[in-house]
């Protein structure tokens, strides 16, 4: 269960585990109006820095794909290249490893030098590695895209996504879904186009398409 401090509460809790700094500037008969605005500003500022701190301890960074070759892995490590970049991954103690024909492998089963795609978390300053899929670098070459984001809206007399890209809020990708797309969530869980559901976060891997419509190959749910 979650508290959350209203800026009242937080007051009254600054007051009380800082009684002697109050207590020695309390107003008196010949406090000044500046000496009262000074209390206050110490105050106001001691209420600012509290709410700061809540702020960057409830903070998480969205999640992200990447897609590369693996460079090094090892129980807790793994590296990926990823055009000309190295990416380095803390492997989540939950995470999970898919083969080519999404089926659920082990760790031991991935080797350097295999494409993979890699949906990650951010949080306390690691990247933490949750699931890793090994992909065909035939297919990935010039052909497939991948995007994470929301589900904006579905329509379900053109099976038609309208999916916006976290890294690009203002972009609007029109995704086709058919027999041929494979839907499934984290967990390798199968699930049926009528599944998803709007304002829901997917990653998507997809074609280039025509008329600005892309097929969708894979939908990953995230959430």
């Amino acid at each position: 269960m979650k508290f959350y401090l209203t800026p009242l509460l937080l007051l009254a809790i600054i007051f009380s585990s800082s009684l002697n700094l109050t207590y020695a500037q309390t107003p008196t008969s010949g406090t000044t109006i500046e000496e009262i605005q000074k209390i206050r500003e110490v105050i106001q500022q001691k209420v600012k820095d509290k709410l700061q701190e809540i702020n960057q301890t409830q903070a998480i960074n969205p999640k992200k794909a990447y897609v590369g070759v693996i460079a090094e892995i090892n129980d807790n490590i793994l590296k990926i290249n990823a055009k000309d970049k190295v990416y380095d991954f803390t492997i989540s103690d939950d995470a999970t490893f898919v083969s080519l024909k999404l089926n659920k492998i082990k760790i031991t089963d991935l080797k350097v030098g295999q494409n993979v795609l890699v949906l990650s978390l951010a949080k306390d300053d690691l990247v933490y590695a949750k699931k890793v899929i090994l992909v065909d670098p035939a297919t990935l070459e010039n052909k497939k895209n991948v995007s994470v984001g929301k589900l904006a809206d579905i329509s379900t007399t053109t099976s038609v996504l309208i999916l916006i890209p976290i890294n690009n809020k203002n972009r609007e990708l029109q995704i086709k879904v058919d027999s041929k797309t494979d839907i499934i969530t984290r967990d390798n869980k199968k699930l049926k186009f009528s599944d998803l559901k709007k304002g829901q976060k997917i990653t998507c891997i997809y074609t280039n398409g025509q008329n600005s419509t892309y097929p969708a190959l894979q939908i990953i749910t995230l959430d």
